[in-house]
């Protein structure tokens, strides 16, 4: 530690070791593999220590890697919380606020609600992150984050600040032509819309009608996947086929869309206010929260 090291090379150890390879953590960095596997092995020079076993499906780290991954997450956490707290001393609550949710729940949820809060808070700095995979809130990707309930991480506070309930819809059109089915059994004849199969999925289980009534193990083809609600909102309307919408969504009584099978149960998605316990004691943190659970209760 008394060589000057560079900073950055032990966020870039952070990620190689949580992606557990160099070409998964090159992908996150928008990095190149070769770049990043010369950077660790300058941190391995620097330190006099060996971080990573290289093994035939990635890397393992060794026991001193361990105690640096342990010690990096450390440093994070104390910069994070540093870096926060340090305009809060102020009045006027200011300072930047990264805020990392999915696509659907920035443009659909959280844009049409900001108004009042920037009006209030001109000095938040804030940079809503639609991204439908889960940003690491340790490393500052962002502060906090808009998901349903993260498993296996206790280092996070989860406030629960609205429920999404899924339902089936279609346009009368389409009903018309291809009928309504009255058991969950008779979606096998229909044409079903949905988020797609390859596609990050930010959701549990978010492609659940193509199951729906089916054996299970087994599963419908789709007849169109769209990784936007929006789309399949507007596929619907359009007569394509049958979609699962949160009941929810802004406007859906406008649409003229039609609830198919109204009485068999479906899945609901409890949505969360996520951020590292470090951050607790941020006016910036709580300001928010406190005002998007207030907002978003009425959902």
């Amino acid at each position: 530690m008394k060589n000057n090291i560079d900073w950055d090379k032990f966020k870039l150890f952070y990620y190689v070791a949580k992606a557990g390879s160099f070409t998964a953590a090159a992908e996150t960095l928008n990095t190149s593999q070769s770049a990043l596997s010369r950077s660790i092995q300058l941190l391995e020079h620097q330190l006099k220590v060996k971080l990573f076993e290289r093994v035939p499906r990635g890397l393992v780290l060794t026991k001193r890697g361990e105690n640096l991954l342990s010690a990096t997450e450390r440093a994070f956490e104390e910069f994070s919380r540093a870096e926060m707290l340090m305009l809060e001393e102020e009045e006027e609550p200011q300072g930047a606020l990264k805020v990392a949710t999915t696509m659907a729940i920035a443009t659909v949820w959280i844009m049409p609600h900001l108004r009042d809060f920037l009006r209030k808070y001109p000095k938040i700095q804030l940079s809503i992150i639609g991204n439908d995979e889960e940003l690491d809130l340790k490393t500052r990707q962002a502060d906090v984050s808009i998901r349903p309930f993260m498993e296996n991480h206790p280092e996070l506070i989860q406030e629960q600040i609205c429920v999404f309930h899924l339902k089936l819809y279609a346009s009368k059109e389409y009903l018309e032509e291809f009928g309504t089915p009255q058991t969950s059994q008779d979606l096998e004849g229909h044409r079903l819309i949905v988020f797609g199969q390859d596609a990050k999925n930010p959701y549990n289980d978010i492609n659940w009608p193509l199951k729906m009534g089916m054996p299970k193990g087994t599963l419908r083809e789709p007849f169109l996947c769209i990784n936007s609600s929006a789309g399949m909102r507007q596929a619907a309307e359009d007569g394509h086929g049958i979609i699962a919408l949160a009941a929810e969504y802004p406007d859906l009584e406008k649409s003229k869309l039609i609830e198919v099978l109204p009485k068999q149960e479906k899945p609901s998605i409890p949505i969360y206010y996520v951020y590292p316990e470090h951050l607790s004691d941020s006016k910036r943190v709580k300001i928010l929260g406190d005002y998007l659970k207030e907002r978003l209760k009425s959902l």
